[in-house]
């Protein structure tokens, strides 16, 4: 009888988990589990997610350059995956380009060249779809960023001065987003303007972490900070 309570119990337990959703698991930290979930549902609530707890997983989880592009390639299957299903939805779009944009820094030469483009490509559909789509215009900085930066904006195009209007714009879109504060200081560390960065990164960390993907890139904020000359 006790082995039939303790598997009912057993049981129950799995079957919240299972109807808690993607979603859930992801705001609750449980990445891995958040990303098996969702990564074969048709649901495109449960494919976002998928593909941010795989991203997540690869930026925060792991420490192997294997294992964070094998949870990037995951991420962009999901991303793709409700690209295809739903190519009306800019949230896809954008987590298809921000899996690309992680992705990149583990290919070689040809495929940074290829991804490149479809990261910018993918970031314009987004934005086609909903023009204040606050993270789309986050990772379009960070795309110009990391371009100019290493010297290739003249390929596509990609330009320091773009930086920081395209953040401030994702900023006025959302205030109170942690990534996009924390992502905004990284960004002005790269230009060598400290004070603003500090002030980007005080701000990420005056903001309540109401979620475990928030308390990451919190913590990271954190550490960006205190690495600040």
């Amino acid at each position: 009888m006790r082995r039939l309570i303790a598997l009912g119990l057993f049981a129950f337990a799995f079957g919240v988990s299972l109807a808690a959703g993607a979603s859930a698991l992801l705001l609750e930290g449980r990445l891995e589990a958040a990303w098996q979930s969702g990564h074969t549902s048709p649901e495109l609530a449960d494919l976002l997610a998928a593909a941010e707890a795989a991203n997540l997983m690869a930026q925060y989880r792991v420490a192997d350059d294997g294992e964070k592009r094998a949870w990037l390639e995951r991420a962009e299957a999901a991303a793709q995956k409700a690209v295809e299903l739903y190519p009306n939805s800019a949230e896809a779009y954008f987590q298809l380009a921000h899996a690309q944009a992680e992705k990149i820094r583990f290919v070689g030469v040809w495929s940074k060249i290829v991804l490149a483009s479809s990261i910018k490509e993918n970031l314009d559909a987004c934005l086609e779809r909903d023009p204040n789509h606050a993270r789309a215009y986050m990772g379009l900085a960070l795309w110009n960023l990391q371009l100019a930066k290493r010297g290739l904006g003249w390929l596509y195009g990609a330009n320091l001065e773009r930086v920081r209007p395209l953040f401030e714009r994702a900023v006025e879109l959302q205030p109170r987003n942690i990534e996009i504060r924390k992502n905004y200081g990284f960004a002005l560390i790269e230009l060598g303007n400290y004070p603003a960065a500090r002030r980007q990164l005080q701000a990420a960390l005056s903001l309540p972490a109401t979620s475990a993907p928030a308390r990451l890139h919190q913590a990271r904020a954190r550490e960006l900070l205190a690495g600040l000359p």
